[in-house]
């Protein structure tokens, strides 16, 4: 193997400016073209379900559909197709090279684009058997939910991590790890089915059965390459993120005093990790691409590759194009770096309308959703909280995020199965803090009450499938508590703002989001509350330039918050308001370069985000 490998080396040193020059090409193409259009044809498939934007279970409800499930299954052929078109590109520059031809640039491209339809159609049935094999894992993982984890909320399971829990996820660990192996076998056995589609003129279904037929006796072998393969991916990328970071340590403390240092020194390490991120992605995936071509060529399968199928006559110079295209590829690179440093600078948020936003009162100090947490993040100076409702069996409206009292209070009773009085006999404060003995579940007047001119309040509705009119029965506490001009409203589901929305047109209404598709921002909405690792900058602009505002959830460490201040975010929600009210203090009190530190370090570093909403 080790004397394989170093040939393999060696004839990828001696051909990679001609990868190179490919990998460059269908890079362009993908990305000003077929990603393009896929995201279009992907916003188009989410209009026609009637909706701008799919937001979390949505997403699983629409693709469940009859219709949903079509456009599932074509989106991901389609983007299949850009995953495979990369690849695809080396393996015919690999076959070239064995064949001793210089495909160009051009040639080769022609040659992938008389081959789309077969690669679509082999797309489409890999992602068909792909889910068919998942299928038996996923109904095993939903049988152990379902006797496992269903007696309680969810939230209980992850806050106490019973015995059930552990057994869940022993189970569900082994069920991952034959899940992993069995996609694996997959992955061997098709391994020449695309040189085989490509090269050989076989139909997608003859691929995949010659492929299969061709690897067998053969996995162990197969198998042993792909490893030694990632290892070695994986061990080079690891050590360009340890030198990026060490660089990163070194310059950008020298440079903190000078915003013109400060933007150099930015530009350097981005320049210097694109370069080197970018060389090892591609030196991998060409490595990749001669062993296959190896691995197909010792299993006797041939790949007829001839020089007028391939090779481009009309350019007497191929390894001249291939630097022309290295040249561009480094140009391109270095533009890329400084505009990323422009965009920081332009993206730096010199003033601060962001607010603070209590997460089911100040959460990290007291029981979350009681009147001593809605207490201390009033004491906090914190602009706003955020609390959850639901219905009790008698009609009323209590401020409470799970289904049942086992994670806050150790109880079986679930909130839409008991009256007012059966939950407030229950301690809800004990189990975070003997000192909070007294703490019960508190009506949504009484926390409006309050509130009442001292701190704004984000009602989260909460559905659980069992509730009765909810929205009416808030509005009119609302109303009647005289906190209209002091609310706003938000949930997961899109259906019950919206309806809400038909009974308080002029109310603020928002979505929680965690992921989506489509554009949020489209949605009849006041605000998008999302999840801190989709609040990107771009989406928070993107938002704000059609008048919506972007909370983001749930942050709880400085650079975090420092983070999400810098990207423009309106509100943070957050178990810690306390500290964000400090950390806003700060932000507000620094110089441009010390902002700049602050965004680098979201650029290197992703918050801590806590991820139960």
């Amino acid at each position: 193997m080790r004397d394989d490998a170093a040939a393999l080396t060696r004839r990828f040193l001696a051909n990679w400016t001609r990868f190179l020059a490919i990998h460059l090409a269908v890079s362009v193409l993908v990305f000003t073209i077929l990603t393009p259009a896929a995201t279009g044809l992907l916003r188009l498939a989410v209009s026609l379900s009637g909706s701008a934007a799919l937001s979390d279970q949505d997403i699983l409800f629409f693709v469940l559909s009859p219709y949903g499930f079509i456009c599932a299954l074509v989106l991901g052929s389609i983007f299949s197709i850009i995953i495979f078109l990369g690849h695809a590109a080396l393996l015919v520059v690999a076959a070239s090279t064995n064949a001793g031809e210089a495909a160009s640039v051009k040639q080769v491209l022609l040659f992938l684009v008389g081959r789309m339809s077969s690669l679509f159609q082999l797309a489409l049935l890999i992602l068909l058997r792909v889910l068919l094999n998942l299928l038996p894992f996923v109904l095993l993982l939903l049988l152990v939910f379902q006797l496992l984890l269903s007696d309680y909320d969810i939230n209980y399971y992850l806050a106490e991590k019973p015995a059930e829990w552990r057994w869940a996820i022993a189970l569900g660990s082994v069920i991952g790890l034959a899940c992993g192996a069995n996609l694996l076998r997959l992955f061997i056995n098709w391994i020449f089915c695309l040189p085989l589609s490509m090269f050989s003129g076989r139909s997608p279904r003859q691929a995949l059965a010659d492929s299969k037929r061709a690897a067998r006796g053969h996995r162990g072998a197969i198998g042993a390459w792909l490893l030694a393969w990632l290892i070695a991916s994986l061990l080079l990328t690891a050590t360009v993120s340890a030198l990026l970071t060490l660089a990163g340590m070194y310059l950008i403390p020298h440079a903190a005093g000078s915003i013109k240092a400060l933007l150099l020194a930015l530009g350097l390490v981005s320049l210097t990790g694109f370069v080197l991120y970018f060389a090892v992605t591609f030196a991998a995936s060409a490595w990749l691409s001669l062993l296959i071509m190896k691995l197909f060529t010792d299993r006797g399968l041939r790949a007829e590759v001839r020089p007028e199928s391939i090779a481009d006559t009309a350019v007497s110079h191929p390894l001249l194009a291939d630097r022309r295209v290295f040249a561009w590829g480094l140009l391109a690179g270095f533009v890329a770096a400084l505009l990323l440093a422009w965009l920081l600078i332009e993206r730096l948020q010199f003033e601060t309308p962001t607010s603070i936003m209590a997460h089911r009162g100040a959460s990290a100090a007291a029981p979350e959703n009681t009147i001593a947490a809605i207490e201390l993040a009033i004491d906090s100076g914190a602009q706003w909280v955020e609390i959850d409702v639901q219905e009790t069996a008698d009609g009323r409206v209590v401020v409470i995020h799970d289904s049942d009292l086992k994670k806050i209070g150790g109880s079986a009773l679930t909130v839409a199965g008991s009256t007012l009085e059966q939950l407030q006999q229950v301690d809800i404060g004990s189990r975070f803090d003997p000192g909070f003995a007294d703490q019960r579940i508190p009506t949504l007047e009484a926390v409006l009450n309050l509130c009442k001119g001292r701190i704004g309040v984000n009602i989260e509705l909460k559905y659980y499938g069992k509730q009765v009119r909810l929205e009416e029965r808030v509005a009119e506490i609302v109303e009647r508590t005289g906190m209209t001009d002091q609310v706003l409203f938000m949930s997961l589901s899109y259906e019950g703002i919206q309806t809400l929305r038909r009974l308080r047109p002029e109310w603020k209404v928002g979505l929680l989001s965690s992921v989506a598709v489509g554009n949020l921002a489209d949605l009849d909405l006041d605000f998008l509350a999302l999840n801190g690792r989709a609040g990107s900058r771009h989406l928070i602009r993107a938002a704000h330039q059609r008048g919506k505002e972007v909370f983001v959830w749930t942050v709880n460490d400085p650079i975090g918050m420092a983070s999400m201040i810098g990207r423009g975010a309106d509100a943070l929600i957050t178990d810690e308001p306390a500290l964000a009210v400090e950390v806003l203090s700060q932000f507000e009190r620094l110089e441009p370069a010390e902002r700049l530190l602050i965004q680098l370090a979201d650029f290197f570093d992703r918050p801590g985000l806590y991820q139960e909403q």
